[in-house]
């Protein structure tokens, strides 16, 4: 939360006090008032608020003396809203938080009002104070949130950065690292707007400083951080101390203990005077750590006791977990294995305990067991604290990906707002040039959208394609390399050579249809004759294993010229091959196997029919094929299609005669100027 100035009170505002109290005298003797009842009040309340940090009792008094000048008023209201004020200054948060809501109740009476909406905004914000120090995040959010919108139905502009830096501190004890820089750089652009950036500079660049400690972006911390030491000076107490416990932790987490141990003894100077037991209790329990690191053993057990003997009689367990801990250390380095022992065993209930506390904690466990020689344990606590650190780290890189996200978007945003203002601007001078450019300037704006659009369409169309194809060759290699095509050659030349003329004969007809399909299967694409070629002979060895009754029949369209009409390789011979060995070898009786290629508007149709059992996909087949070829041949025309207007088709379907299955028929189109490439 944002803390206003607590410059105290001079010689010259007690001075201002006497003269008002005085004119106010003067006011009901004389009857002729020079300065309204409403305007002391309203100085009582803003001298209180001044003091409110420094000088508690007198602060009250002025308020006292506020309400019973307007009882029961909504100037008797602000000052007791005040009131609460001096109570959350002493982290007294219950008594604030009652004191604002008998305020919200009594302004629920009222009409609205700019003084009604500005204490709505004022309650609400300290009831925000409270509930974030009760550690209700979700309430202290919705309260701020109030508060923000009271403010702004008030017109109270200078009110709404401090709303902002509120609703950033909210978000940040939340854990939403990425909200809690998106609102203190809201905060930052209202301020400069509004011209108060040497007045709210300091919270702003502080609470930026503080986020990036806690993301572990030490440089962007450390730059934030300068930032804010610029305004250090005119400061109030409790920021003043915030600002330097907090830079002795950026780099006691840096490990640069030399450097934190300064900015400890500076916070803990800060509040040595004063009924500030928790601050000075803190501050002793960060010496303690920090001599520990720096070896310096004669002063921690000093700055422990001391932070112990508060800590203990308010009960604070994480305060005592992290004694307890730092003793441990001690004793280790002190060569005590029993009082460490004694001192880790009261730390193992670990509820509700911050992880950093228990890396600690893990880190001297490790250590007292390597020491006491218990090698097995000290590797189990050193994977514990490897485990502590990772999910740390993951959850630091989540938060610091949100938050570049988030300040990406706000960036894009404050631009924008920017843009809209320059065009106001310029259409006031001119309304028609400006309404021309502008005009102009978003048709190029979507024209060149439109252009990237489409070109970064292309290219990735393009890669696709390329992909495709490899892909594709990939496959039919697949098919065609499962066995090393030349090493069979080799073998099969070696063994013709020394058979007899007919055996030679049929084996040389074997080889050249193997290469033969090799040569097929390096290209997408091949002319029909050659395909027609290659399926002839492959029937012609295939002739063999259907026996006396295998009939082929071929009929082919004289208007087509074979040589210059291309189709997908190896899609007649595949679907030919399933046909013999799947429809016709098993069968018995006569067998047909019909080709039939025939030109049609647009395209060849090719069919091949036969007359065995059927076509059924998903049933095992007896011949035991992987239905392989025809996935391919399926998957290869799918994919170009994708390249063409006029698609090529391939349907399976079965022959019936009077409901009876009697055979099966392939269909093959191709349309004419197919692209294969």
């Amino acid at each position: 939360m944002s803390i206003k100035n607590n410059t105290g009170l001079t010689i010259v505002t007690n001075i201002l006090v006497i003269i008002l109290l005085t004119n106010l005298c003067s006011c009901r003797k004389q009857g002729n008032a020079q300065i309204s009842k409403n305007q002391l009040i309203d100085s009582f309340i803003q001298q209180a608020q001044d003091s409110s940090y420094n000088n508690i009792k007198f602060s009250r008094d002025l308020l006292k003396k506020a309400m019973k000048m307007a009882p029961d008023s909504p100037m008797y209201y602000k000052a007791l809203n005040t009131y609460a004020l001096t109570y959350a200054a002493v982290n007294q948060y219950d008594s604030s938080f009652l004191l604002s809501h008998k305020v919200i109740n009594f302004c629920k009476r009222q009409e609205a009002s700019p003084v009604i909406h500005e204490l709505l905004a004022s309650s609400n914000n300290n009831i925000g104070v409270y509930y974030g120090q009760m550690s209700v995040a979700d309430s202290s959010l919705a309260h701020f949130k109030e508060a923000l919108k009271q403010y702004e139905l008030a017109n109270k502009t200078d009110r709404i950065p401090d709303m902002y830096i509120n609703l950033a501190d909210a978000y940040s004890r939340k854990g939403d690292l990425a909200m809690s820089a998106f609102n203190y750089r809201k905060a930052l652009s209202k301020s400069d707007s509004l011209h108060m950036t040497d007045k709210m500079g300091f919270p702003i660049y502080f609470g930026l400083g503080q986020i990036y400690m806690e993301l572990r972006d030490f440089e962007l911390s450390d730059s934030y951080y300068r930032l804010a030491e610029k305004f250090y000076k005119g400061r109030t107490l409790a920021e003043k101390f915030t600002f330097c416990n907090n830079r002795g932790n950026f780099y006691y987490y840096k490990e640069e203990y030399a450097k934190a141990l300064p900015w400890f003894k500076k916070a803990k100077a800060l509040v040595s005077k004063g009924d500030y037991q928790f601050y000075l209790s803190l501050c002793n329990l960060n010496l303690g750590d920090i001599y520990l690191n720096l070896n310096k053993l004669d002063s921690v057990p000093l700055c422990l006791d001391k932070s112990y003997a508060y800590f203990s009689s308010i009960k604070q367990k994480t305060a005592l977990y992290y004694i307890a801990t730092i003793r441990a250390g001690l004793a280790l380095k002190q060569k005590n294995n029993q009082l460490a022992r004694q001192l880790l065993e009261e730390t193992k209930d670990s509820t509700g305990i911050e992880l950093n506390i228990l890396s600690i904690r893990n880190k001297y466990l490790q250590t007292f067991y390597a020491q006491t020689g218990n090698f097995k344990q000290a590797y189990y606590y050193q994977s514990k604290n490897i485990a502590i650190n990772d999910s740390v780290r993951n959850d630091r890189a989540e938060k610091r990906i949100s938050e570049i996200d988030l300040r990406y978007k706000q960036d894009t945003t404050l631009i924008n707002k920017k843009l809209v203002i320059q065009k106001q601007a310029a259409q006031v001078k001119n309304l028609k040039l400006t309404s021309l450019i502008w005009i102009l300037v978003s048709l190029f704006v979507v024209a060149t959208s439109v252009f990237i659009y489409f070109y970064m369409k292309r290219k990735k169309d393009l890669q696709r394609i390329k992909y495709i194809d490899h892909l594709t060759k990939l496959r039919m290699e697949n098919i065609r390399n499962r066995i090393s095509p030349h090493f069979i050659f080799n073998v099969l030349n070696n063994e013709i050579s020394s058979l007899d003329e007919n055996r030679r004969k049929n084996l040389y007809t074997l080889v050249t249809l193997m290469r033969k399909n090799l040569e097929i299967t390096e290209n997408v694409n091949i002319a029909l004759a050659e395909e027609l070629e290659f399926v002839k002979s492959y029937i012609e060895l295939e002739k063999r294993n259907q026996g006396d009754d295998f009939h082929l029949e071929w009929e082919m369209d004289s208007q087509i010229d074979l040589e210059k009409t291309f189709i997908l390789s190896m899609s007649i011979q595949i679907p030919v091959e399933n046909a013999l060995k799947h429809a016709l070898r098993p069968k018995e009786g006569k067998k047909m196997l019909s080709i039939n290629v025939a030109k049609e508007q647009g395209g060849v149709n090719i069919f091949i029919r036969d007359n065995g059992a059927g076509y059924f996909p998903h049933q095992a087949s007896q011949t035991k094929g992987t239905g392989t070829g025809l996935k391919v041949l399926f998957q290869t025309i799918q994919l170009l299609n994708g390249k063409n207007i006029n698609k090529a088709d391939l349907t399976i379907q079965n022959i019936r005669e009077n409901s009876t299955i009697c055979g099966t028929e392939v269909k093959i189109f191709v349309p004419d100027n197919y692209k294969f490439e």
